[in-house]
């Protein structure tokens, strides 16, 4: 992680980004929800509560709070609710029934706040949070005050602020934070969770029990009433903050370092026996910038760990926490990094920073939160990225992109598990195979129902399906999603149909990598077996004239293209081949069975079709198949042959007169063809993967123009 941060740091240095050097103890604070608010508490100057007030998601993150250990921080730090009442199990379930929960938990609220308030102490929450704030006031504060001290300005905001925390008594400061929060709660202006915490009886044993069984926590911010300028929650005063606390550690430094020794990247060695600073961020937590140990054997076997192999002093630290600190900043989710997949962050960024933001992360499929707007294709974002670096010319057009992902392996491990650098020209060219690749299948029939709605019925339509290009960083979520034979996802554990075989990277190793045939041959190896339930209940639903209600139609069918493409199978080639014309043989041989049900058996359908009930058999044993194929399908096929064109046979569609005799006549003539083609074709004993997956996309795909008639083909309502 070392070197690829100190990359990011010389392209900054080198394009003029500058970066605020955050302390390493400066830390941000949790990020705020409806559940987890956070509370501005204004102090007066003899430390007491003179009002509260909730702060917006975007004020706070704008702030920091000085956390020299976890719990224990200024001005921000967290707190319980007041009170834990204790429910049944069933009583807990109904609170969480939308508004008539809601309104369950107003009415335990009014009755618990007309007891008398005796009995409410049984149920008070905030003895542990009283003894956190004890050393918060106490000793974090005089830590902090005496850091700063020496270059303070006499009045200034953070002057009054140390003074004034310096006053608090933690029992008086529970009483008037209790008094206002009961007051605003009643007035309807703070949520009810910040005072009280509705909990099983089990639950509260689990929690007295163990320190670490989670419990809700609400975040509070100190400011002060009388300050100067700006108060303690703005950006001025934090900065002021930061200039303090980096002026502090400066001089230290500089005090206790003396000689003319290099680390690795030719700056002094001060502190190279020191722990890393960690950085604070928004998706993956807090992340040391080193986690080589002494601890681990196969690190001290050779007594060349941690510094002595490659010795890191506090200037390069400071360089590299900075530059992770910039290009993780939230106003650059989707520019430089985005959320990869679990644990997993990506970075992304030109050796020459633009001045334009240029969301080359979000091109690959990385943005934290869902921001994707539906014009957001792979194609558009490529187009739009490669033609923004190419336009700005120069060094930026010839600048190296960067690409590396870092993982939370564990609490304490952060490692970067990619690496990968290329030029502009490089990933234009990539970016224009990927996307030529995932288009690689024929045009297929698929439908979905339409988002508008039919105006006089005020129901959905049916509308085809578009291929869409995934994008790199998602393939492995449609990889790694196990699917049933019915249709539906595999339940397993926590995680409904997931297994953990491919990574984000995997598929920018696929995008970005020289051919690799290995990956891409357990990729779709692995697809094949895990979709096929899905394609399975694409078929079928096909076969009666139906639509699957299944995710990502979009999607499933371009990742074969893709996969095929990647092991040099285009389509114009596979089209040609016995596995794709098997099932188009399984095809129209349920398209006459489903014109003979409705034509002789009055539109009763059997559960399955005859070519999509053989569809799994034909993935273990093709030859044997079409044995079997021959003998279910003779009697439709017989009925197709005998039935002439001397009267017409009419049926009414929504209106639409459609005759079913040149219906029956079409694909009497699709299935001689195919028949033709594959007597002269040499038909595998058993299918690879690949071949799976052209059979699937052989069933799946529409006939040419040149073979459809003017009328439809359906002869039905869709269900």
């Amino acid at each position: 992680m070392i070197n690829e941060l100190a990359n990011v740091a010389d392209a900054m240095r080198n394009t003029g980004v500058v970066s605020v050097n955050w302390h390493p103890k400066l830390k941000i604070m949790p990020k705020v929800s409806k559940n987890a608010p956070c509370i501005r508490a204004w102090l007066t100057n003899d430390g007491h509560i003179k009002n509260l007030e909730l702060l917006s998601k975007e004020h706070v993150g704008k702030l920091r709070k000085y956390e020299p250990d976890l719990g224990r921080a200024l001005p921000g730090f967290n707190v319980r609710p007041l009170y834990r009442i204790v429910k049944t199990d069933e009583e807990i379930k109904a609170a969480r029934r939308g508004q008539a929960g809601e309104n369950l938990k107003r009415k335990w609220i009014k009755e618990f706040l007309s007891c008398d308030p005796t009995e409410q102490e049984k149920y008070g929450f905030w003895e542990k949070t009283c003894d956190v704030l004890c050393r918060c006031f106490g000793r974090v504060n005089n830590e902090l005050k005496s850091m700063c001290i020496n270059n303070l300005t006499y009045g200034e905001t953070l002057h009054k602020f140390f003074n004034a925390v310096q006053e608090i008594n933690v029992k008086q400061f529970h009483k008037e934070y209790l008094n206002e929060v009961c007051h605003k709660i009643k007035n309807g202006e703070f949520p009810p969770s910040i005072m009280f915490y509705f909990v099983t009886n089990e639950k509260k044993q689990k929690e007295d029990a163990d320190s670490k069984v989670p419990v809700p926590k609400i975040s509070v911010f100190l400011d002060i009433e009388d300050y100067k300028d700006y108060p303690f929650a703005h950006e001025a005063t934090i900065y002021r903050l930061n200039e303090l606390l980096m002026k502090n550690q400066g001089e230290n430094q500089s005090s206790s370092y003396k000689g003319d020794e290099k680390d690795a990247y030719g700056l002094d060695v001060q502190q190279i026996n020191e722990k890393f600073p960690s950085v604070s961020l928004s998706f993956l937590g807090g992340v040391i910038l080193r986690s080589q140990a002494k601890t681990i054997p196969a690190q001290r076997r050779y007594n060349q760990c941690e510094s002595k192999t490659f010795p890191v002093g506090y200037e390069t630290r400071k360089q590299i926490k900075a530059a992770l600190e910039w290009i993780s900043n939230p106003e650059r989710n989707g520019i430089t990094y985005g959320i990869a997949g679990d644990k997993e962050l990506l970075f992304a960024y030109p050796r020459i920073f633009p001045d334009k933001k240029i969301p080359l992360a979000k091109m690959f499929g990385a943005q934290e939160g869902n921001s994707y707007e539906r014009e957001d294709t792979f194609e558009k974002l490529a187009k739009a990225v490669v033609g923004q670096l190419k336009g700005l010319g120069g060094k930026v057009a010839d600048a190296e992109l960067e690409i590396f992902s870092l993982r939370k392996m564990d609490k304490a491990r952060t490692k970067v598990v990619y690496y990968h650098n290329t030029t502009v020209a490089s990933l234009e060219e990539a970016s224009a195979k990927w996307h030529k690749a995932c288009q690689n299948i024929p045009k297929l029939d698929l439908r979905d129902w339409s988002e508008a709605k039919n105006q006089k019925t005020g129901k959905s339509y049916p509308v085809p399906v578009e291929n869409l290009t995934t994008f790199p960083i998602r393939l492995h979520r449609y990889l790694n999603t196990v699917w049933k034979r019915d249709g539906k996802e595999k339940n397993k554990g926590e995680q409904a149909g997931k297994v953990r075989i491919f990574e984000p990277t995997d598929g920018l190793s696929l995008l970005l990598d020289k051919q690799n045939n290995a990956l891409t041959a357990h990729m779709i190896e692995r697809f094949m077996q895990h979709a096929r339930g899905y394609f399975l209940t694409l078929c079928r639903s096909m076969a009666k004239n139906q639509i699957a209600p299944l995710p990502d139609k979009k999607i499933y069918p371009s990742i074969l293209g893709l996969l095929l493409s990647k092991l040099g199978k285009n389509k114009e080639d596979f089209m040609k081949e016995s596995a794709f014309l098997l099932g188009r043989c399984l095809r129209i041989t349920d398209e006459i069975h489903r014109l003979y049900c409705e034509v002789v058996r009055k539109k009763e359908l059997p559960p399955e079709l005859c070519g999509s009930s053989l569809l799994v058999s034909m993935m273990e044993s093709p030859v044997t198949t079409m044995s079997q194929l021959a003998m279910r399908s003779a009697p439709y096929v017989k009925w197709a042959y005998a039935y002439h064109d001397d009267k017409a046979v009419k049926k009414s569609i929504d209106g639409a007169e459609i005759k079913i005799i040149v219906l029956v006549k079409s694909w009497r003539k699709r299935w001689s063809k195919i028949a033709d083609q594959l007597h002269l074709l040499e038909w595998p004993k058993r299918l690879t993967p690949e071949e799976r997956a052209q059979v699937f996309l052989g069933y799946l795909a529409s006939f040419p123009k040149s073979e459809k008639l003017n009328e439809s083909s359906h002869t039905g309502p869709i269900n």
